[in-house]
């Protein structure tokens, strides 16, 4: 059947298309249903929403994603026929009711995923059900290899290449962003896709961002990687493991992280890249993913065991992560903070902890012991060879090489707010920490962010300086400032807790 567009400048987060109920039982199809589009030769899926007065009786509503696929514009006339229900339903309800899922009904959801033949209601069922009933490690491979074809690849033949991911939560973690230019100095190839921040004040890839261009197709990413043994790019636009983004999507706003999910997208990632061996980080503590030591050791084991399967080496390091990893929070902050570390111009336990786990990695990649490693890693870093890798990276990716690392924070206004009480500082909440970062403006105006004047153990009097808030319009100061202190982001416990 024949329709004229109507093209609404909405994007919709999937290909979605409205009619009227009419329009709708003429083609044989109801709301949430599928339907083929065509235009010429080109063919999308799309689900079918329904409105009593958004169209015409012979126009079809489509958002943004429908329109620039097939290259829509208003009163462009397409074909449109009910495209039937797909098979993965029926394994979707499988795995609802406990079953459990061969590779190929497995790789028949992710597929019918990508080609927008699942509705938001359906996809979101799956991932309950997942969390419900949970996978098997056999299942849990074929989700990961399903994830893993549904996008681009990164191929270096003949290099060795590995990869590093921590799984969030931590404040200022920027471990990628010091382990990369280490470990690509040292001529192992290490080709990082990071995420943006969906909660936090700032993903590896804001930071980086603050720095040079970060978002590149596969081919650029591929030369990039040939020139300099290394990249720090965003993951959305290079498409590896597509489907991850998508899930995600769905998950999030669910709040559901089904540990199948969360291994086949982190692995599903890594090999993507093309990582051979891969060490995954698993922060522990107060605020983070992992409960405890126990729970993140099982998690541990359960990482080496699917990368096993997948024909990769997996290892896992168990980290503190209770508290920020340094005092500087938010995309400018962090990014300076990071080309001071690696100039040698300043230290802390970020620049610590990313040295382990680039001796880790090395030890991994060249069989080594850990004690060797760590020498050959700080080496790397205490001979300025890391930081001149990192401004290699970073022209590569259309930054400029010679930035002046002590002026990358451009905050028009700022504010330092002071110890209300005295005592010792006994916490710092990461979640809370970046609530108020946020208010600020992270991570989309970059130069949003916190500087920590006190760390936990330190001991505050009453009027010292805790904290100064960065942003560029004072009213985002002002409200940050509201939120700090309806929370408890700074504890400060008592010195001397009785006297007896």
């Amino acid at each position: 059947m024949k329709f004229k567009t109507l093209v609404f400048e909405i994007e919709h987060g999937r290909n979605e298309v409205v009619l009227t109920e009419e329009q709708a039982e003429k083609i044989g199809v109801k709301i949430l249903d599928r339907v083929k589009i065509t235009r010429g030769n080109k063919t999308v899926n799309a689900i079918v929403d329904v409105c009593a007065s958004c169209v015409g009786r012979d126009q079809i509503g489509v958002f943004s994603e429908v329109a620039k696929q097939l290259g829509l514009k208003d009163n462009t006339v397409i074909e449109v026929n009910a495209n039937g229900r797909p098979a993965s339903l029926d394994y979707i309800r499988k795995k609802l009711d406990g079953g459990t899922l061969e590779a190929k009904e497995t790789k028949a959801i992710i597929e019918d995923l990508m080609s927008e033949n699942l509705s938001k209601v359906e996809l979101a069922i799956f991932i309950a059900a997942v969390y419900t009933r949970g996978m098997n490690t056999d299942e849990t491979v074929g989700l990961t290899n399903a994830i893993y074809s549904s996008g681009g690849r990164l191929k270096f033949p003949g290099k060795t290449v590995v990869s590093q991911h921590g799984i969030g939560g931590v404040a200022g973690d920027r471990t990628s962003m010091l382990l990369v230019p280490i470990i690509a100095s040292l001529g192992i190839t290490i080709p990082k896709s990071a995420s943006r921040a969906i909660s936090s004040s700032a993903g590896t890839a804001d930071v980086m961002e603050t720095l040079c261009k970060v978002d590149f197709p596969l081919e650029k990413v591929m030369k990039i990687v040939k020139k300099t043994n290394g990249c720090l790019i965003w993951g959305g636009n290079v498409g590896l493991a597509a489907a991850d983004d998508k899930l995600i999507q769905i998950r999030n706003p669910l709040h559901l992280d089904p540990k199948a999910l969360l291994l086949s997208s982190i692995l599903a990632k890594k090999k993507a890249e093309g990582a051979e061996m891969a060490l995954i980080d698993l922060p522990i503590g107060r605020g983070t993913k992992m409960k405890n030591k126990e729970e993140a050791i099982a998690l541990a084991n359960e990482f080496r065991a699917l990368g096993a399967k997948l024909g990769m080496r997996i290892e896992c390091t168990i980290t503190d992560g209770s508290e920020p990893m340094m005092p500087f929070i938010g995309p400018q902050l962090e990014a300076q903070a990071v080309m001071k570390m690696l100039k040698g111009e300043m230290q802390g336990e970020l620049l610590e902890k990313s040295l382990v786990i680039s001796s880790y990695l090395y030890a991994m990649a060249k069989d080594c012991s850990r004690e060797e490693a760590y020498k050959i890693c700080k080496q790397a870093l205490v001979s300025g060879k890391a930081y001149k890798k990192m401004l290699e990276i970073i022209e590569a990716q259309e930054g400029n090489p010679k930035i002046n690392i002590n002026n990358i924070v451009k905050a028009k206004y700022n504010k330092t707010l002071y110890a209300k009480t005295e005592g010792k500082i006994s916490h710092i909440d990461n979640h809370d920490l970046s609530l108020v970062a946020r208010t600020l403006g992270s991570p989309k105006i970059m130069e949003a962010g916190i500087e920590l004047h006190k760390m936990k153990g330190d001991r505050v009097k009453k009027g010292d300086a805790l904290l100064t808030l960065y942003s560029k319009e004072k009213i985002y100061i002002e409200e940050a400032e509201k939120v700090f202190s309806k929370l408890n982001v700074i504890e400060i416990g008592n010195i001397v807790m009785q006297v007896v």
